[in-house]
């Protein structure tokens, strides 16, 4: 137990060092080349402020850096240590005490496990929080990163557009949405506000947009002009200029599609692939995204159990040799899993064969190199 600890230790110091040092070197990078544009976001807020935004940002951005980079710090700290091991010469003593070399490394296989499911927690709960929002504080003088990418709800037909979106508060500037026609409105409307916000579902009242203070048209020229489908999705608010628009076309829907939805949690995934508003080439995307995001721990693990035998070889040639097998093997790997989600992507093959592809040759590939071992 007290080499388990030891271990274990070890692993966990190498991947915090390794995170840090990478995530600082990243920080100090940016902070030079953007030093300019957060002077100018941070306005005439002095140095508090500035150090404040700096703050802010970065740890908005460590959140994000863990997401990218987790599964590749993993793998480089249980290189790291397997070398650190050999070079110090601690296995043979256990080796020659008749103890397996995986039962030696048991405890770190399993905080390799346990970093996996950090990094679901993260991926699931932090990034969904932080995401948007380290976009909004970063891109605050420049709207043209966050322009509305107009979209019509397949479902209902309503084109909705607009100047820019703030996707951590659901909201949109200068809004317009346009009403089709003959199956919502008698004659084409466009119905214009200084703000729109999104409103999930909730009880009896469904998902939609409520536009603020309309300005265009009159609110008496909408309620004229609505057919009875109209006013089941159309509804002015009494005594006020608000108009709530049913649609299931969320926020984040109208700000970068081909990437935002990375950002999201799976329960959010999954529920756009159910919403009816969008085309069958966009539920594809998201459908392989959703197989990829399930795969990634697997394979996560997948690569440690590869890189363990590959490190510490029966009849090793030393550890740089062994340093670049590993690296190539793993590589290759990378490689296969690439062309996988390309094809799948591209729909020559399943989603769900171009995401569990790669997860099935590299669990063969790490059994037939599991007997390379030492012992």
């Amino acid at each position: 137990m007290t080499y388990d600890r030891y271990l274990l230790r070890n692993f966990l110091h190498t991947f915090g060092v390794c995170f840090v040092a990478m995530f600082g070197l990243v920080a100090v990078i940016d902070l030079f080349e953007n030093l300019d544009e957060l002077l100018e976001i941070n306005g005439g807020n002095g140095t508090i402020g500035l150090v404040n935004l700096i703050v802010t940002l970065n740890a908005y951005r460590s959140v994000l850096f863990l997401d990218r980079a987790g599964a590749a710090l993993t793998v480089i700290s249980v290189m790291t240590v397997l070398i650190l091991l050999q070079r110090s010469g601690e296995l043979h003593p256990l080796l020659a005490a008749g103890i397996p070399m995986y039962r030696i490394l048991r405890p770190m296989i399993f905080a390799a496990i346990a970093v996996n499911g950090l990094l679901v927690f993260n991926q699931e709960f932090l990034v969904p929080l932080v995401a948007f929002r380290e976009h909004e504080i970063r891109h605050r003088n420049d709207l043209s990163q966050s322009e509305v990418e107009s979209l019509t709800d397949h479902t209902t037909r309503i084109s909705i557009d607009g100047d820019t979106v703030k996707v951590a508060d659901r909201m949109i500037d200068k809004p317009v949405f346009v009403l089709p026609t003959p199956s919502l409105v008698n004659e084409i409307t466009v119905l214009e506000a200084p703000t729109a916000k999104f409103y999930p579902a909730k009880g009896k009242r469904p998902a939609g947009w409520l536009l603020l203070n309309v300005t265009t048209p009159p609110l008496s020229d909408i309620s004229r002009n609505l057919t009875d489908r109209g006013r089941e999705l159309v509804r002015p608010v009494p005594g006020s200029s608000n108009v709530f628009v049913v649609s299931a076309v969320t926020c984040d829907q109208l700000f970068k599609r081909s990437s935002s939805y990375t950002n999201l949690s799976t329960m959010e995934i999954l529920d756009r692939i159910r919403c009816p508003a969008f085309g069958m080439m966009s539920i594809h995307r998201l459908v392989l995204y959703i197989h990829s995001r399930f795969m990634q721990p697997v394979l996560n693990v997948i690569a440690v159990l590869l890189t363990i035998p590959l490190m510490v070889r029966r009849e090793s040639t030393g550890l740089p040799a062994d340093s670049s097998l590993c690296c190539l093997l793993l590589a290759t790997l990378f490689g296969v899993a690439q062309v996988f989600q390309s094809l799948g992507a591209s729909q020559v093959i399943p989603p769900d064969l171009a995401a569990w592809g790669p997860v099935v040759i590299g669990g063969a590939l790490s059994a037939w190199v599991s007997g390379l071992i030492r012992t």
